[in-house]
């Protein structure tokens, strides 16, 4: 469900995923900025992204106390295939630290793939989009904030950026005029403050010491067993295009940008006077073909996660409750189509103002017309 624009890359798959599987959707309409070691420069190291637990509940619920990952998307790039052809690398994922929120806890490093190579090229620099599949599906404990870390073990790149192996990242900030593609995110990120968990979603490990890097994330995704859904933020952005309403061809359905600066941290309360952010809640299942799909909203923070069966729902339903049990109002129904469906809320301007500081947690559930059962979508949490 990662409806990203890739141009001309190619696309591998490593391992195969049953199609019962969904995507959740991070970095829908997201862009590519980038592509970075972070701060490892030279040296080996990790970079990773935090899938931060205050912004997404309700997703990888296979194991009460887990978050299981079935597969992971991401973007992968060489600068110089030729001269270093076939490089390694790993992927390992960390639950957060309950003694440092924000931080990955290295005591708890979990092998996603080891020995990943870099596919065989025909240009110099080359890069893939890569959806990685593990024999088993792969359990996070659920510590602290309930944040996951999504981490790629690099190897050392002695003439980087001549050469060497980094993922393509969504860039919060432009680094550069020379940099044309990145998303500002709304004042609950602090666009100007210095680098650390409560704005940016980007880290880099160099032997043990963990550090923050400038507002950003990788284009990545996650699948898991249940349903997908993603919150995006609607901007109007030079800057990124895909997250307009409507969104550009190529991109879409659903306008807006589901990356972790506007995604979840959209400008609603207008830091920027010109930008008059919306927000839409997006959700997706493999063969839902129309879905039946309402659209719940609730405040502050997510609901404890209780499966949706508990709750009521006819034995085989999918999915977990996260967002208030009656109490969570309905933002609207909306029968999809091509798997997928959508709801946009839109703010009157004279409301923004008042808006700082706000809380909007989302969440969708389809009604399967044919077998009668109900699948529930992760939720997302925004703050304005």
């Amino acid at each position: 469900m990662h409806k990203t624009s890739l141009g001309c890359l190619a696309a591998i798959a490593l391992g195969v995923s049953a199609t019962a599987q969904n995507f959740i959707g991070f970095n829908y309409n997201g862009q590519v900025g980038a592509t970075s070691r972070g701060s490892l420069t030279v040296n080996a190291g990790e970079v990773m992204t935090r899938i931060g637990g205050e912004d997404y509940a309700g997703w990888g619920t296979d194991t009460a106390g887990s978050r299981t990952i079935t597969s992971l998307y991401y973007i992968v790039q060489d600068q110089d295939t030729i001269a270093t052809p076939g490089e390694v690398y790993d992927v390992v994922v960390y639950p957060e630290d309950p003694l440092l929120p924000g931080y990955p806890d290295l005591t708890q490093r979990i092998p996603f793939a080891t020995g990943v190579v870099f596919p065989t090229a025909t240009s110099q620099i080359a890069a893939f989009a890569v959806t990685l599949t593990p024999t088993n599906p792969v359990a996070v404990p659920i510590q602290g904030g309930g944040s996951v870390f999504v981490a790629f073990a690099l190897p050392a790149a002695a003439i980087w950026p001549s050469d060497g192996v980094s993922i393509q990242v969504v860039l919060g900030y432009q680094p550069s005029p020379t940099f044309l593609v990145y998303d500002i995110p709304g004042q609950a990120q602090d666009p100007f403050s210095t680098p650390d968990p409560t704005n940016s979603h980007g880290l880099s490990n160099v032997g043990g010491v963990v550090n923050y890097d400038s507002r950003r994330n990788q284009m990545i995704d996650i699948e898991h067993s249940s349903a997908g859904g993603i919150p995006t933020g609607i901007t109007n952005q030079t800057t990124l295009l895909g997250s307009a309403n409507p969104p550009p061809a190529g991109f879409g359905p659903c306008p807006g940008t589901g990356d972790f600066m506007s995604g979840v941290a959209p400008d609603v309360s207008q830091l920027d006077p010109t930008r008059f952010d919306d927000v839409a809640m997006d959700y997706y299942r493999f063969g839902s073909n129309t879905p039946l799909t309402v659209f719940l909203i609730d405040f502050g923070t997510f609901f404890p996660e209780l499966p949706i069966v508990s709750l009521g729902a006819p034995a085989g339903s999918t999915g977990v409750a996260c967002t208030t049990p009656g109490t969570a109002l309905n933002a609207g129904i909306v029968f999809g189509s091509a798997d997928e469906s959508f709801k946009v809320l839109s703010f009157p301007a004279s409301s923004r103002a008042a808006l700082v500081g706000f809380a909007l947690v989302q969440q969708a559930v389809e009604f399967d017309t044919t077998t009668g059962l109900l699948h529930a979508s992760p939720c997302g949490r925004q703050v304005f």
